[in-house]
């Protein structure tokens, strides 16, 4: 982990006149903003900072823009001890952007030993908090700091995965309590915002490391189609995976929900009530029903692809499908989902 600019000493003034540049930047934020509804004047906000130079960026946003919209600001910040004392150096930026803007600041320090330091763990831990911080202070909403480019990889990483409507929507410009006012700015903008403002920021040397999928669809997939078929390639896959967002939206708005009843033994539901629904629906639906038995995770394709053949199989006996501890038991016209 480095630093771009010094990271120690005394940090430049909040009192420097905005630049024409940084006047269109957040006037483009604010659009977005507006066009998502993503938050309303007065709302508390729990600001996800890490130290890297998307979160800050966001962060001068917010604070320049607290007293028009009069919001109360929350700093959070999660030190994971994972690169010993470069995590050490985020945690001091960010306690010192926190002085530089006169907000609270709040740290989770996690020292102990994680069994794994995946992703998805670390995202886990780090949500978490931001939602026990939000419950705490009674904020409206939660700002993290995905930007465009962060989208368009997104959208690459699961299509080469493999991903239905749902995964290709990547990330939601509002998702709940959690907004993303950055989501339809550019890195390069983001870089040169804080260039401008004088804002000093570190960046994490595992984001050049090639052994990481996205890294790889970063700094090599897309620069080649860039290269050789679109120059465009990143503002158009974010464009297209917000674009699913709204089409997946509209497929959740309309689908109508499966006849479920909790039965003596579990969930029950009509097998020939479930195969009216269009697939596309009955998909939305299955995932919808199994989300809070699998800790909120989709199911994957091949559960649902097994379940809707279960549902439509002609042969007359009872079938049963068992997966993450639970099992889903066919018996003439109804389905039973067996969790306890």
């Amino acid at each position: 982990m480095r630093a771009r600019r010094s990271d120690s000493g005394r940090l430049p003034s909040r009192a420097a006149p905005l630049s024409p540049f940084v006047r269109r930047f957040i006037k483009r934020v604010q659009n977005t903003v507006k066009k998502f509804e993503l938050w309303q004047r007065g709302d508390a906000f729990i600001v996800g900072v890490s130290g890297g130079p998307d979160s800050l960026c966001m962060l001068d946003v917010l604070a320049t823009l607290q007293k028009k919209y009069a919001f109360t600001l929350y700093i959070a910040h999660v030190n994971y001890h994972l690169r010993g004392r470069a995590s050490d150096r985020d945690e001091m930026l960010v306690r010192k952007m926190a002085a530089r803007y006169r907000l609270p600041l709040s740290v989770l320090s996690q020292k102990k030993k994680l069994k794994t330091a995946s992703e998805e763990t670390l995202r886990n831990i780090r949500y978490a908090f931001f939602e026990t911080l939000r419950k705490k202070y009674g904020a409206q909403r939660i700002a993290v700091a995905h930007n465009e480019d962060d989208q368009a990889e997104t959208f690459l990483l699961r299509l080469l995965r493999g991903a239905g409507l749902f995964g290709l929507s990547a990330m939601r410009p509002k998702n709940n309590f959690v907004i993303r006012p950055l989501l339809e700015m550019s890195r390069t903008d983001i870089l040169r915002y804080l260039k401008e403002r004088s804002i000093p920021f570190r960046e994490d040397a595992s984001n050049a490391d090639p052994r990481y999928f996205r890294n790889r669809i970063r700094h090599e997939l897309i620069p080649f189609l860039e290269k050789n078929f679109q120059p465009q390639t990143r503002k158009l896959l974010a464009a297209t995976a917000l674009l699913l967002g709204a089409d997946y939206a509209s497929l959740k708005n309309a689908s109508s929900p499966l006849p479920i009843k909790s039965g003596f033994e579990g969930i029950e539901f009509s097998r020939s009530a479930s195969l009216e629904l269009p697939e596309a629906h009955l998909r939305h639906e299955l995932r919808a029903l199994l989300r809070p038995f699998l800790a909120g995770k989709n199911p994957t394709k091949n559960i649902i692809y097994e379940l809707i053949k279960s549902f439509k199989s002609a042969k007359n006996k009872t079938l049963t499908v068992t997966f993450s501890g639970l099992k889903f038991v066919m018996k003439g016209d109804t389905v039973t989902l067996l969790y306890k």
